[in-house]
Formats: C-alpha cells, sequence, structure tokens
C-alpha cells in the first residue's frame, strides 16, 4: 500500500521503495517529460477542473507534477478573476451567466492564455496520458510488493549458439 501512495505522489517512487531505483527513474522522468510536454503546448489553462472533469482528474494522477500545474491554475484563475475590469464586466452580465462565463474566456484570449483547437486536444491528452501511465506503474508496484518482489531483476543469461546447434562458450 505505501508503494502505491508513494507511487502516486511522486511517480516512480513506489518502485524506488520496492528496491528498484533505475525503473523508479525511468519511470519519473518519462511522466515528467510527457506531463510537461503537454502543460508547454497547452499552457497553465491545459488544466480544467470544471469544463474536462475527466483529464482533470488523469492530469491529477501525476501526483506532484499534476499538483504544482494546479497550483499554477488556481493562481492564475485568481489573478484573472480579481481584475476590475472582469468583476465590473461580470456584474453587469449577472443575469446571463454563460455571458459571464465569457467575459472570463474573453480575458483568457486577452492574455493569449486561451487554449485553441487542435493544440489544446493535444495538450490535454499529453498530460491526461502521463496520468494514466502512472496509473499503470503504480498498480505494477502494488502487484510487485503483493507479490513480494523486491529489488532489480537479475540480467538474463545469454549462451552461445555455434553453428552446428551445440552450445557452448567457444566456437568449434
Amino acid at each position: 500500500m505505501l508503494s502505491m501512495v508513494l507511487g502516486w505522489i511522486v511517480p516512480g517512487m513506489g518502485h524506488v521503495v520496492l528496491g528498484r531505483p533505475v525503473r523508479g527513474l525511468i519511470i519519473f522522468l518519462t511522466i515528467a517529460a510527457t506531463f510537461w510536454a503537454g502543460m508547454a503546448m497547452g499552457g497553465v489553462m491545459t488544466l480544467d477542473p470544471v469544463n474536462e472533469h475527466w483529464w482533470f482528474v488523469a492530469d491529477m494522477i501525476t501526483g506532484v507534477h499534476g499538483l504544482a500545474a494546479w497550483q499554477f491554475y488556481q493562481r492564475t484563475w485568481n489573478r484573472l478573476a480579481s481584475d476590475p475590469s472582469v468583476r465590473q464586466r461580470q456584474t453587469a452580465l449577472a443575469r446571463e451567466p454563460w455571458q459571464a462565463a465569457a467575459v472570463m474566456d474573453q480575458k483568457l484570449q486577452e492574455e493569449h492564455l486561451a487554449l485553441t483547437a487542435p493544440t489544446d486536444t493535444i495538450a490535454r491528452a499529453y498530460s491526461g496520458i502521463a496520468g494514466l501511465l502512472n496509473l499503470m506503474c503504480i498498480f505494477d508496484a502494488m502487484i510487485l510488493a503483493l507479490m513480494g518482489i523486491g529489488g532489480e531483476p537479475p540480467p538474463p543469461q545469454k549462451s552461445l549458439v555455434t553453428a552446428g546447434g551445440q552450445q557452448g562458450g567457444k566456437p568449434s
């Protein structure tokens, strides 16, 4: 159970705890690169807990990466929402909620933070796939822990096969 929780908080940490540091490092770097590539393409607004529920859940499975990006999202959203011009326009349009949301969309466009197709889809796919990949890695760590398998697996044994089909160290 510990390997699952640690594997979610810091991708790959579940494998490190099980004595597989190389695998843990590879998992961490792969998930970080995939998640942050999505964020680089789409920006901080790629995380959208309001309109993109399932992608947001997948993003949060990346642990520290998703949580850090969500902090950036929250700060950006709060900064834009507290802008006096936005608040004034939203108050004027309070009777029509969809128009108030359009004011925030317009502000996102003015700040060059609005996502546009097809970049939004690709960005969400990258960040979400990173979360789903981490979910598979969490399950892998859980299964290894339940089976009591720890440490790096031994390297495979190599055998030489000669032209005559005989195994041996030196050709005859």
